[in-house]
């Protein structure tokens, strides 16, 4: 019983860290679970166009520009995406769709 409570306790904790306002969200693991909803599972590495529909879906906003960085050897997206708050960027990992980060962006 006590390990449910812990179980039902951690993935609160989880959720409320995804949904939360603030300026950044991280996933830790990064979440492939945008991708799968949009029916994105080609094999890899993910295109700008896939990483723009993954970043706005995320977001919930509509996705303004992509560009790209590579950190530690890979590939990732940054889709600056429009939404009712302000500006957000999405961090798209290119190998596999997984959204990394979702940050408040400049808002100019």
């Amino acid at each position: 019983m006590k390990s449910h409570l812990l179980s039902a306790l951690g993935v609160a904790i989880i959720l409320l860290a995804c949904n939360s306002s603030g300026p950044t969200t991280r996933f830790d693991p990064p979440s492939t679970e945008f991708a799968g909803e949009l029916g994105i599972t080609t094999p890899p590495p993910v295109t700008q166009e896939q990483a723009r529909a993954i970043g706005a879906a995320a977001a919930g906003g509509t996705a303004i520009s992509v560009g790209q960085e590579t950190e530690g050897g890979q590939l990732f997206f940054e889709v600056q995406v429009q939404t009712a708050s302000g500006n957000k960027e999405v961090e798209v990992r290119a190998a596999d769709g997984a959204v990394v980060e979702i940050e408040a962006g400049d808002n100019d």
